[in-house]
């Protein structure tokens, strides 16, 4: 099987790769911060230890490149409020995805046990916001590289 090539994509394309790169590495980075909390989520789900942080993130490559090709590229909205929205849909896309993974290992009714609701909540609140912030960067270099190639794709928008 023959994949194409970064170079042989369309920008639109390129763009949305890339920001589900950086969104991985922006989660990576995330995770690596919450690792006291992610560490004993990671544990009940059975991850093994090692590689704990990089799987945790690992959703925000595919969700982060389909959701900014759905609210940037595909709308030519090259502006801080959808990298802002970017950020935080592929932020809370990746924690729900975790959370339904952990449901299906544990049960609906262990995600209301004890403080398990308060862990979530905390968890999915702190990496909202940390991805509606990690957006505006990406958003930023987007709207510079339109500038570049279009001056009146960008003069007009936020």
């Amino acid at each position: 099987m023959d994949l194409p090539s970064v170079s042989r994509l369309s920008s639109s394309q390129r763009w949305s790769f890339l920001a589900g790169v950086y969104a991985f590495g922006c989660a990576t980075l995330t995770a690596r911060l919450l690792s006291g909390m992610l560490g004993l989520f990671a544990e009940v789900i059975g991850l093994p230890p090692g590689v704990s942080v990089a799987i945790l993130a690992s959703p925000a490559l595919v969700a982060g490149a389909g959701i900014w090709w759905a609210l940037v590229e595909r709308r030519g909205a090259y502006t801080y409020p959808a990298g802002a929205a970017f950020g935080l849909l592929t932020a809370l896309a990746t924690g729900m995805a975790w959370t339904v993974r952990f449901v299906s290992v544990w049960s609906l009714e262990m995600l209301t046990a004890g403080p398990v609701p308060l862990l979530v909540g905390l968890v999915l609140g702190m990496t909202a916001l940390a991805g509606t912030l990690v957006g505006l960067p990406i958003a930023y270099a987007r709207r510079r590289s339109a500038s570049r190639t279009s001056p009146a794709t960008t003069a007009n928008s936020l």
